[in-house]
């Protein structure tokens, strides 16, 4: 999970950066940031807390987050466990100025942990962006190359990433060999932007460039030059859960809309299954697009079985099994005239630990289904 985004233009970039964080906070709810580069005074700027998007975000502090050039982070957690120091972006205002944030999971941080300690660098948090961070300062304060210090990046972390990063007045991107985890680019009149998701760029008025290829590194320097390298490539392994459920509807992976995915997976499904069933549900909200193709393929009537409180975040991103168990009898209440004395087909399509599912067989068993 995770959502990044970056945005370089003539003006203060940080009013179009919130929204572009609104737009990705599906793809992360524990906490978020924003770091701007405010030339006239050399200054980077930051503001990051733990909660959603719009509590932590007033309009006087973003008065203050000044500059042209500027990134923003909506976190997920992964390796991080400590919500207040593992919250992105990560900066570094010794030397050269720079922040960053990225989407992804590092397979290899503990080595890389051990490794930067036995160079003297000691992490201040558990999160895997920061020693990414340490690799390419390092280099780039030794090199001044842009392009050689995310090689540098290359050649030392493992896993997926996806990268967004101010290098003082200038916007920084690149993405992981296999391109596992998303990243875009558009172009608005002088104003560029690099972010998770097309939905981001059509909200903010955007026109699609393209995506950013895995294995490549694209730097917009503060005259709007647009550098770009394939530093490394390997066979391409985008995450199939992109279509599936972490990216909203609306947005274009490989050319292919996510709708249309999951509306094709829905009928895809349908062909493997052999039961008989009376009323088919989905488990809101992203299963919707597929179990309506489900249904329409075996024609069977599609109903909402479950009404979804929609102030509780997603389950599977709390913290521990305890919470996930107790918000999901808060999350969704069934629709008992939907579900009383009929054979359900129940579909979702987000199965990760599956104590959930567990958990919506025995609500939809006591509403008297007949069998799911």
């Amino acid at each position: 999970m995770c959502g990044v985004i970056g945005i370089i233009n003539t003006k203060d970039v940080v009013g179009d950066i919130y929204l572009g964080l609104l737009c990705l906070q599906h793809r992360g709810q524990d906490s978020a940031g924003i770091s701007t580069f405010d030339a006239s005074t050399n200054q980077l700027l930051t503001k990051k807390a733990p909660g959603l998007v719009q509590e932590i975000f007033s309009c006087e502090q973003l008065k203050k987050l000044k500059g042209n050039v500027g990134i923003g982070h909506t976190r997920y957690p992964t390796v991080g466990s400590d919500v207040e120091t593992d919250t992105q972006p990560f900066v570094m205002n010794s030397g050269k100025k720079i922040a960053m944030g990225h989407n992804g999971n590092l397979t290899n941080y503990y080595e890389l942990k051990e490794k930067l300690r036995l160079q003297g660098v000691l992490l201040d948090s558990t999160c895997d962006v920061e020693p990414v961070l340490h690799i390419f300062a390092n280099e780039f304060e030794r090199t001044h190359n842009i392009f050689s210090s995310v090689n540098k990046v290359y050649q030392n972390i493992a896993g997926s990433y996806s990268v967004v990063a101010l290098v003082e007045d200038g916007l920084l991107a690149f993405r992981d060999p296999k391109g596992i985890r998303p990243l875009v680019m558009g172009r608005k009149k002088d104003s560029y932007i690099i972010c998770s998701e097309t939905a981001a760029l059509d909200s903010l008025g955007y026109s699609f460039m393209r995506e950013v290829l895995p294995g490549e590194a694209i730097f917009i320097d503060k005259d709007f030059h647009v550098s770009s390298k394939i530093l490394r490539h390997d066979s391409c392994a985008h995450c199939m859960f992109e279509w599936v459920y972490f990216s909203r509807a609306d947005s274009v992976i490989e050319k292919r809309t996510v709708y249309n995915a999951r509306l094709e997976l829905g009928k895809r499904l349908a062909k493997r299954f052999d039961k008989e069933v009376d009323v088919i549900i989905p488990v809101p909200d992203s299963a919707r697009t597929a179990a309506i193709a489900f249904a329409e393929e075996l024609r069977v009537p599609y109903r909402e079985g479950f009404i979804k409180n929609r102030y509780i975040g997603r389950t599977f991103i709390m913290d521990s099994q305890e919470k996930r168990d107790n918000l999901i009898n808060l999350k969704l209440n069934p629709v008992s005239s939907t579900l009383r004395d009929l054979r359900v087909a129940v579909v979702d399509d987000s199965i990760v630990r599956s104590t959930t599912s567990q958990r919506i067989v025995k609500i939809l068993k006591a509403a008297k289904a007949k069998e799911i």
